[in-house]
């Protein structure tokens, strides 16, 4: 069986308050889906000039999964990403191990995180 994730992104701003729901295969540890998956949703998030686009962007590509879905999963590792439009921070957790990850992230600067996270 492969390696699996949960990974789930929470948007909260004065406008809006979500929560989107990721599961897949591939990867088993928070070093991984943070550089493999929440890097390229960060960048994503980060490059829009308002969240609402890359919100409609990432349900018209599908990619999200029901929270039924979410919960019934039995991932190997289960991480999320928290997203603060108004004060554009972004943090990561993965089990009890959260990082502040800051507004304006480079990819070279979130694989280095990914690599400080323990295993």
């Amino acid at each position: 069986m492969a390696d699996t994730y949960a990974l789930s992104i929470t948007v909260q701003s004065y406008n809006f308050d979500g929560e989107f729901y990721f599961v897949g295969e591939g990867y088993s540890t928070g070093e991984e889906v943070l550089k493999k998956v929440a890097t390229d949703h960060i960048l994503a998030m980060k490059q829009r000039p308002h969240v609402a686009q890359y919100l409609l962007e990432t349900l018209q590509d599908g990619e999200n999964v029901s929270e039924s879905t979410y919960e019934q999963a039995e991932p190997d590792v289960s991480c999320g990403l928290h997203f603060d439009v108004n004060h554009q921070q972004f943090r990561f957790w993965v089990g009890d191990h959260g990082v502040e990850i800051g507004s304006q992230p480079t990819k070279s600067e979130l694989r280095s995180i990914a690599e400080d996270l323990p295993s």
